[in-house]
């Protein structure tokens, strides 16, 4: 059966005609006064009712310095807290994670809160460059703090980890 198709359709479409060259060249001459020709047809086109098109939000997107440094700065977050949370008088303050937190439940916790809201603010269209560099300030300001809470704490503490 499969050979009978095959046969039907080499007779069908002989192999000369699909070996012609094609001749893709674009050889439209370009009328600059068309519209002085045609005024009709160009004030139609110009006055289009564009209102029945749907409407698109255009918005930059974030670059990838913006990611970069975003995943660096959470990466240092969860780096500086767990060099801090190394010292007997380091807590840590977020409820979600508990007073001394493992370094793979940082991590996870981050991912599981981080990547949802991600997404869902790049599917609202709410993430824009200038809440991504909003973000990204905070979380330098958090790293700083954090480092400092661990320099603090070299000087001051005993290291229990």
């Amino acid at each position: 059966m499969r050979y009978t198709i095959l046969l039907i359709f080499c007779v069908c479409f002989p192999l000369q005609l699909h070996t012609q060259p094609l001749d893709l060249r674009y050889s439209v001459p370009i009328d600059w006064d068309y519209c002085e020709k045609n005024r009709i047809e160009c004030d139609r086109v110009g006055s289009f009712n564009d209102s029945i098109l749907p409407k698109f939000d255009m918005q930059e997107p974030i670059t990838t310095i913006q990611w970069a440094t975003f995943v660096s700065l959470q990466i240092a977050d969860i780096y500086t807290t767990y060099k801090g949370l190394q010292y007997n008088c380091v807590k840590e303050l977020n409820p979600i994670l508990g007073e001394t937190p493992s370094l793979p439940r940082m991590f996870v916790t981050k991912a599981v809160v981080l990547t949802p809201a991600i997404k869902h603010d790049i599917r609202n269209n709410n993430l824009t460059p200038k809440t991504m560099d909003e973000i990204n300030f905070v979380m330098s300001i958090v790293v700083a703090n954090n480092l400092d809470v661990y320099n603090r704490s070299k000087k001051r503490c005993i290291k229990i980890r």
